[in-house]
């Protein structure tokens, strides 16, 4: 006998209070879940000072043992896992998040071997790595081990256009588009005293170098009367507090309430970002209304266009401090672009849509 709702089972590579895009998706989406009557059961890495198991927003989490690679940036599963998924009874599905983190194809194997069906939801948008080694370390997991996480789900979906049609050239089948969004009702503007007379430029993200937050620092530095704020905590914050002048300030991590504040004096936002899925941030920013600049990577591009804000080249570092001066000089028309964004992010880009089509989803595979 079917049962009138499912229990879902989630790999998420980390999971709050840890913080990141994947992160929040699989947080969002979960609970969307859960308020229509879903059981939800969620798999993560287990850090420092974290507890194994916690009830969470309705959700049950599940922390298992991983060795944290690459500065705590990526997680791999240590032994033992199966063993204890299988105690963990049955479920009605498996969604996994990104191809390439260990409890992805650690949550294809399960599905499988119990003959579960699985939506694996892709937030990549290319093959990582500056280097051509690490490039090529990386194509190859793709196209193995990715591969299988991919070719095995029953249902292939990524956060943007950019990330379904990667997902496609992993696995040559047909995928669909389940977009990244933001809780539009909370990411409004607010009242708030701005405790700068400078012009305010912000950026919120994780502080590793392929967010090219650095690019931000250099067009910045010999600029006059500007403020640049940036939220965020990662293992790149050194090199970038070094390199920084006396007009940037390192706010560190903060929560959703924070984020909205600086964002409501904020006079332009700067996603200078090297490779995207859809940012959380640049969505964030513009349901707020502020005005966006942001590089034209991955599905950014699906949210900004010459009417809602700037796209410029990655690491093109002339181009970013040229966009921000404008922005900067032209208030008005800056503010008209952004209210055009503002409309569109609440529009298409809320969580109440992409959980819709997500149940959708979900239903199918029963």
């Amino acid at each position: 006998m079917v049962r009138d709702k499912m229990k879902i089972l989630i790999f998420a590579p980390y999971f709050w209070p840890h913080r990141g895009g994947v992160e929040k998706y699989a947080e969002e989406t979960g609970v969307r879940l859960v308020k229509h009557g879903w059981k939800v059961d969620v798999v993560t890495a287990l850090l420092r000072g974290m507890k194994e198991k916690e009830s969470y927003r309705g959700m049950h989490v599940f922390r298992v043992p991983t060795w944290n690679a690459l500065g705590g940036t990526y997680p791999v599963v240590l032994p033992g896992v199966f063993k204890f998924l299988q105690t963990l009874g049955t479920y009605d599905a498996v969604i996994t998040h990104t191809r390439f983190f260990t409890l992805s194809f650690v949550g294809a194997r399960f599905a499988r071997k119990n003959k579960i069906p699985h939506l694996h939801i892709e937030h990549g948008t290319m093959h990582t790595g500056s280097k051509p080694f690490v490039y090529a370390v990386n194509w190859l997991y793709d196209h193995t081990i990715g591969y299988f996480v991919v070719h095995r789900a029953r249902a292939v979906a990524g956060v943007s256009d950019a990330s379904a049609k990667f997902a496609r050239h992993l696995c040559k089948r047909k995928t669909i588009v389940l977009h990244n969004a933001i809780d539009s009702s909370f990411f409004k503007p607010v009242k708030t005293t701005k405790p700068y007379r400078q012009k305010v430029i912000s950026f919120v993200g994780r502080l590793i170098e392929a967010k090219g937050v650095q690019d931000l620092v250099e067009a910045t530095a010999e600029m006059e009367n500007v403020k640049v704020l940036i939220i965020g905590s990662g293992n790149y914050a050194r090199e970038l507090r070094s390199a920084a002048g006396r007009n940037v300030v390192f706010l560190g991590e903060q929560d959703s309430a924070g984020i909205r504040k600086v964002l409501s004096y904020s006079d332009v936002f700067v996603n200078p970002s090297y490779a995207e899925g859809l940012p959380t941030s640049v969505l964030e920013a513009g349901a707020v209304g502020v005005p966006v600049i942001a590089t034209d990577v991955g599905g950014t591009r699906e949210i900004i266009d010459d009417k809602t804000g700037f796209l410029i080249k990655p690491k093109d570092v002339l181009a970013l401090r040229e966009r921000i001066n404008w922005v900067l000089k032209n208030p008005v028309k800056a503010k008209r672009m952004a209210k055009l964004l503002q409309q569109k992010v609440r529009k298409e880009f809320d969580w109440t849509v992409t959980s819709k089509a997500l149940d959708k989803v979900l239903k199918s595979l029963r």
